[in-house]
């Protein structure tokens, strides 16, 4: 299982990697936020013991109250790039 999630969280880097440098400032949309959370829920089930040393979830902001709110994570995609990153290299 931590292969799969090693490839999992080498996904979302790289992805974060093809980005521009404005690209990786911008905050990411719910729900490629709750991807992440789910990558980091799965690490944790299967790695109880790295508990003090995974990095955070991330948390949302709700932007505009008409009928279509905008939800964005609280962290930009450069965080969440070294979020998995730090994933992917303690499972190794």
């Amino acid at each position: 299982m931590n292969n799969s999630i090693r490839k999992k969280a080498f996904g979302i880097i790289k992805s974060i990697e093809v980005m521009n440098d404005n690209e990786r400032k911008q905050r990411p949309s719910e729900s490629f936020g709750k991807n992440y959370n789910k990558l980091r829920e799965i690490c944790l089930e299967n790695n109880p013991k790295i508990e003090k040393l995974i990095p955070p979830i991330v948390e949302f902001e709700n932007y505009g109250y008409d009928e279509y709110p905008k939800i964005f994570t609280k962290h930009n995609y450069s965080e969440i790039h070294t979020f998995c990153s730090e994933i992917y290299h303690l499972l190794e």
